[in-house]
């Protein structure tokens, strides 16, 4: 991550807004906590193009508007790449933000034996595959097999945060990335 800060970079990089996106949020608390604010100032100085999706960022890299992406969707970029789009991923030595896909059943649902049956098969090796293989994502699943040619999650530094403490920080994380990118 810390590369992103050399100057031959400056005005050649996309990122997404912590204030649209989830994704983003989490990513942005993660790097603030294991670098400092200090790289986001440092980083604000680059002329980045801000997005507001996670989506986004790929999409910019891939059609040419921006050659490097400061965060974005691993399972995009796979999509993008296995596409033939001329992209690679570098996962930063310091470690890769690593956002998982939660999913619940409402204290309240209106059916809830259905929904923990919709939670079963979300679940299941035979959809967490096809999302694999399929959706680009990535699987904790036990017999879910990675695809070839991906770096194996095993393999890569993750890091993670509570989301409690993203919650509990959220206006104060925007607050922060939008004094040192003026969006």
């Amino acid at each position: 991550m810390a590369d992103l800060l050399d100057p031959k970079w400056r005005g050649l990089i996309v990122k997404a807004h912590p204030s649209y996106s989830g994704t983003i949020l989490t990513e942005t608390s993660v790097v603030a906590r294991e670098l400092g604010w200090g790289f986001f100032e440092r980083l604000g100085k680059q002329k980045v193009m801000q997005v507001q999706s996670s989506t986004e960022s790929p999409k910019k890299l891939a059609v040419g508007e921006r050659p490097v992406m400061a965060d974005g969707t691993e399972s995009n970029m796979f999509t993008l790449k296995e596409a033939g789009a001329p992209v690679e991923i570098v996962y930063p030595l310091e470690g890769t933000p690593f956002v998982p896909s939660p999913t619940a059943v409402l204290e309240r649902a209106p059916h809830p034996n259905a929904a923990r049956l919709f939670q079963s098969f979300l679940y299941s090796p035979e959809l967490q595959q096809l999302l694999i293989d399929e959706g680009g994502e990535r699987s904790l699943h036990p017999l879910a097999k990675e695809r070839s040619g991906r770096k194996p999650l095993g393999t890569i530094k993750l890091l993670t945060e509570d989301p409690a403490v993203i919650a509990d920080q959220a206006d104060e994380i925007k607050a922060n990335y939008t004094r040192y990118f003026g969006t």
